[in-house]
């Protein structure tokens, strides 16, 4: 037998979105989850452009960065356990070196 999915929820403008996000947003927790998860997904996605643009596979970075190629299907496919020493043995694997910098918000 087949699991029906209620449709119990409602669509919200976009401007109650909007504020429900800035309330969200005054929470320091949810501030330091939000920064933490833009900042691996910007670097994900500059590894994904780097290896299209290069036409390098998984395998092929990975073997240059000394990880498994699963470890970084995992990381790349968004998985937000990866450490640091991980995301600069990747950055090493396409010739890059991973640069941390401190961004003032004004």
């Amino acid at each position: 037998m087949k699991n029906k999915v209620k449709d119990n929820f409602k669509l919200v403008s976009k401007e109650k979105e909007d504020a429900y996000f800035r309330k969200i947003m005054k929470h320091k927790e949810a501030k330091e989850a939000y920064n933490e998860a833009e900042v691996f997904y910007k670097f994900v996605e500059q590894v994904k452009n780097a290896m299209k643009k290069e036409h390098l596979t998984y395998y092929t970075v990975a073997k240059k960065a000394g990880l498994r190629h699963q470890v970084l299907a995992r990381i790349l496919k968004n998985s937000k356990n990866a450490e640091l020493g991980t995301l600069a043995k990747i950055a090493y694997g396409l010739g890059a070196k991973l640069d941390l910098k401190l961004v003032f918000e004004k």
